[in-house]
């Protein structure tokens, strides 16, 4: 998953003057099946190539996607049971993980990297958002269609 992760962050799809990518996939889906441990390290190893890539380098992708997969592991252990469609508990993870992430994402995009507050605020926090929601909505279809869990650890 970790070498998925790698590769879908070299794919963008352009929207208007910015552009989403499906990295977030493989984390959310690991999160999903395999619990929080795992997607934390999906999340930290899968965007090496994404991070090195950027101009300029943010190593601090890193760790905002482990928190991303850890979170959504985490909240999903706890709601997976809940009596409703499965892909409300899904959903719900992945926001309550996204909350979670956004004040890392804001300190660290505009305290260490530098970028301007604005552009973190109206362009790459609603663009992760709906690349999260993306993903997770593709994670679903996944997950009940292929049996992930067995693949993973087969």
């Amino acid at each position: 998953m970790c070498a998925l992760a790698n590769v879908l962050g070299f794919f963008a799809i352009p929207i208007g003057l910015t552009s989403i990518h499906l990295m977030q996939l493989p984390i959310i889906l690991t999160a999903l099946s395999m619990g929080s441990l795992n997607a934390g390290i999906v999340g930290f190893i899968g965007p090496i190539s994404m991070a090195y890539r950027l101009s300029p380098i943010n190593p601090y992708i890193l760790l905002g996607n482990a928190v991303l997969g850890f979170f959504t592991g985490f909240f999903f252990t706890h709601l997976k049971e809940m009596k409703t469609r499965p892909i409300v508990p899904q959903v719900i993870s992945v926001l309550a993980a996204y909350i979670i992430q956004v004040p890392y994402i804001y300190v660290t995009d505009v305290y260490l990297m530098p970028l301007p507050s604005q552009v973190v605020l109206t362009i790459i926090l609603p663009k992760l958002l709906l690349e999260n929601i993306i993903s997770v909505l593709l994670c679903h279809f996944i997950i009940f269609r292929i049996d992930i869990q067995n693949i993973l650890t087969n």
